[in-house]
Parts: structure tokens; sequence; C-alpha cells
């Protein structure tokens, strides 16, 4: 992965044409992603829109086309704070079918990697519930069940989750957590990557109250602030 792309490759034992299905069928969508399809014209120039429940309106536009091998859309700026473009190959492997999907547009900057970072396990938890789907027949939704937000992003390092970036207002400004900080732990609960931290945040509301440890500077320090809303 460098900076401004994220591409992951991985495989289904299902045919090109249902692997094709997946992406671009209404109720097909609505199995993986969230909320409920409205409109889905999958052409050039078209767009896939549905209502995502409290994250409003998400919208693909159709960029480019070739069923049922290549799909390239344009993601507005809902879940990062910059448009992407996702480009999703589907290829023949043995009996099934292996995709790369490939979101870019984010531009070059290095404050992008935990953006990026952010975009893989998105990924690889939003597309669990496609292949569980495929696997058993049984939808449910992990991915888009986050009740609060902790107003910051974090980079995983061996050492645990590192602050990358603070929002100005919300639970780590009020606690005052600072870039460069390592969250060890929040609650009860010690903290080795951001998938503590979404699961943390997937279990507690917004408004209650949460003891966090980070350090800094050679020493433990705790806090104590209230969950803000999702980002």
């Amino acid at each position: 992965m460098t900076y401004g792309k994220f591409r992951k490759t991985f495989s289904l034992s299902i045919p090109v044409d249902r692997a094709w299905q997946a992406f671009t069928d209404p109720k097909e969508l609505e199995v993986w992603q969230t909320g409920t399809v409205e409109q889905a014209d999958v052409r050039p120039g078209g767009r896939i829109a549905w209502e995502a429940d409290e994250y409003g309106q998400l919208v693909w536009e159709i960029v480019d086309v070739d069923a049922p091998n290549k799909l390239v859309y344009k993601e507005g700026a809902t879940f990062l704070p910059a448009e992407s473009e996702v480009t999703v190959i589907f290829e023949e492997a043995g009996t099934g079918t292996r995709i790369t999907v490939t979101q870019a547009g984010f531009g070059d900057d290095e404050d992008w990697e935990t953006h990026l970072e952010n975009v893989g396990t998105g990924w690889a938890q939003t597309l669990a519930a496609l292949d569980l789907y495929l696997r058993t027949g049984v939808r449910y939704d992990r991915f888009f069940t986050f009740q609060s937000g902790l107003g910051m992003l974090t980079d995983d390092v061996l050492a645990g989750s590192l602050v990358r970036t603070v929002q100005d207002s919300g639970f780590a400004a009020d606690a005052g957590i600072r870039p460069g900080d390592v969250i060890l732990k929040l609650g009860t609960a010690p903290v080795f990557s951001r998938t503590d931290l979404w699961m943390f945040t997937r279990e507690h509301g917004i408004g209650e109250d949460v003891d966090v440890a980070f350090a800094r500077d050679g020493e433990v320090i705790t806090a104590r602030a209230a969950l803000s809303e999702p980002m």
C-alpha cells in the first residue's frame, strides 16, 4: 500500500457472473452494504444510491462498466473527507472468482496514510458480510454498527494505536489526547489496535463518560471524557 491508493485482492468460490451480481444488483448490495438501494443504474454516467440509515445517502457514480469483468465508480466524501475512485476487477480463478478492489484519488500526502489504513480495515469488515452471505445465506451486518466516536484517527504500530489526528471537539480533545500519543486503555479494556477502538465504540453510546489511558513523553496519562458522535 502506498499513499493515495488502497488495493485488496481476494477470492470467492462463485462464478464471475454471480460475483458481478453481488456488486451491482440492488438486493445483493443491501445484503452486505447497509440501508435500502433507491437507484441502481449500472451504466457509465449512472449511479447506485441508497439510504444508509444514520449515515445518510451513499452514492456510487458509475464511471466505467465492462460487465462482468470491470466496474469503476466514484464515491463521495461520506466516510472519508475526499472523493475517491474505486475500480473492481472480476477474474476467473479455478472454480471461483478473484476480485481486486483498488480505491484511489486521495492524493499523495503522508497524512492520508491513516485514512488508507481505515479504508483497508473497513473493506475487510464490510466484505466479511458479503462472503458470509455467499457462503451461508445469512445476512448479518457487523460493520455499520457504530454507536459513538472518539474524535481521532489512529495508525496501528507495534506499540499499539498511535494517534495521528484529533478533531477540534469530541472525546479525544476533551480528554487532552494529542497526535503522537499511544492509546493504552479505554474503560477497563486494553487497546492494541484500531479494531479494539472500533469494538469499543460499537458497544458504547454517545455521551457515555469513559476513562482513557495513553502514553506520552515517558509517562502514562489518564483522563475521562464523554464519547462523541461517530466520525
